[in-house]
């Protein structure tokens, strides 16, 4: 516990202000996850069958995050259960195991096969149909210490026999319904690196398996100055449309976002095919930007801009503050506005309209706590206090508000608070309802 609690000072001390902290990991800090009664009995079959001396790998990413993925594989209506690991004895074959355990007519798990993976980790599995017809298939990806590249390999499960049927390779992989058919497509995103020139390309694909064999359709080009690609977002576009947001880092520091939706019976690419339009608003330093997200909850997947804040224009960073808009695409390569404000680690806090031009930002240095002031026309003269957010654990509440702090919302151990003055004449000063309509816990 008093582990637990010093990460989460640790975590406090970073909430509300621009810092970040690479080194920064909770891993150990707690024990993991009890197995559930399924789990445990899926465990005894598997350690029955390999034995207990073994290593649970875990997905990296993706919707399957256990090592245990429990899914329907077949044409039958009970659960399959696919187990990663690898042995921890010198004497057995080293690399990734995958084991298929399936029940039988008493219910009783029971392990059906083994066979090795293509890589030192799991990336992520996806269980879908690929194919025109019924069978599922499940797409196990890959990763290996020392290949950007990751390898997928597309697996079937009949007759107790699960089988490799393909195999390809991949930076970015994901599945969603583009064109609404009630049917997952499998979206790939390949870089090639030129040997002669070294330029890096990249390419999106949907993918369909036809015959034991991974076909490429609807290819479109992506930007070709990604070095890698850090997050992949599934959401909504304005009109309601499924969408892909990817975001990558380049060379020169920044961040940028593409997407990839369905129209005209394709993919499209609005950032690559407009790029003199949509790509300076779609990159940013990437130490300030950030990455898409839902902001609001709400579906639709926003993408981050940004420019500095009232007073910081001539400022270098690390000192440089920012203010962020978030955006949603809109058809004919159109980016509309949809907040504009002040973002944390942790938090987002719009700005209401009268607002606009009118407010800078702060940092406590001694505090960390995030105080809004009257713009005057120079930082370091605008001392009308408007505004000052910050955070806590749960069990400092009641100093927190003795102080004169209200509390407005809650997220996991934290809870964020905000402080306004009393003098309420000038207008600026928000309201207890406007400070809570514009805060957005992002963590």
């Amino acid at each position: 516990m008093n582990k637990l609690k010093t990460a989460a000072l640790c975590l406090i001390s970073l909430v509300l202000t621009g810092c970040t902290s690479p080194n920064f990991s909770v891993e150990g800090l707690v024990d993991a996850p009890k197995l559930t009664e399924e789990q445990s009995q899926i465990h005894e079959a598997l350690t029955k069958s390999v034995g207990s001396n073994i290593t649970l790998k875990y997905p990296r990413n993706g919707d399957y995050r256990s090592a245990y993925v429990i899914a329907n594989i077949d044409d039958e209506p009970d659960n399959e259960a696919i187990v990663f690991y690898e042995y921890k004895e010198t004497n057995k074959e080293k690399g990734m195991k995958i084991n298929i355990l399936d029940t039988d007519e008493d219910g009783e798990w029971f392990s059906v096969k083994e066979v090795s993976g293509a890589g030192t980790d799991v990336d992520k599995v996806i269980v879908s149909q690929l194919g025109s017809g019924s069978d599922i298939n499940v797409v196990i990806g890959y990763m290996n210490q020392s290949a950007d590249e990751k390898t997928m390999e597309v697996y079937s499960y009949k007759d107790d026999d699960f089988k490799k049927i393909g195999t390809d390779t991949y930076s970015v992989l994901e599945a969603m319904d583009f064109d609404n058919n009630g049917r997952n497509d499998l979206v790939a995103i390949q870089k090639t690196v030129n040997a002669e020139t070294e330029k890096i390309t990249a390419k999106a694909s949907l993918l369909k398996l036809e015959k034991g064999e991974i076909k490429r359709e609807m290819t479109i080009d992506m930007l070709d100055n990604v070095e890698s690609y850090v997050k992949v977002t599934r959401g909504l576009l304005a009109d309601g449309r499924h969408a892909l947001f990817i975001d990558g880092s380049t060379s020169d520091g920044n961040i940028q976002t593409e997407l990839l939706y369905y129209r005209y019976s394709t993919l499209q690419n609005p950032v690559q095919q407009r790029k003199e339009k949509l790509l300076s608003a779609c990159t940013g330093n990437m130490d300030f930007r950030g990455t898409c997200m839902d902001i609001d909850g709400d579906g639709v997947v926003e993408i981050p801009s940004i420019k500095p804040m009232p007073g910081y224009e001539n400022v270098e960073t690390p000192q440089q503050k920012y203010l962020v808009t978030w955006n949603t695409y809109k058809d004919f390569y159109v980016l509309e506005e949809k907040y504009s404000g002040y973002q944390s680690n942790s938090s987002f806090i719009a700005f209401p309209k009268r607002w606009e031009g009118k407010v800078t930002v702060k940092t406590d240095i001694d505090t960390g706590e995030v105080i809004f002031y009257k713009y005057t026309g120079d930082v370091n003269t605008s001392t009308t206090e408007l505004v000052r957010y910050c955070s806590g654990l749960k069990e400092d509440d009641e100093k927190l508000t003795a102080a004169g702090y209200e509390l407005i919302t809650s997220k996991g151990q934290l809870n964020y608070y905000v402080k306004i003055p009393k003098d309420k004449t000038e207008q600026l000063v928000l309201t207890i309802d406007e400070v809570k309509n514009n805060f957005y816990p992002t963590e």
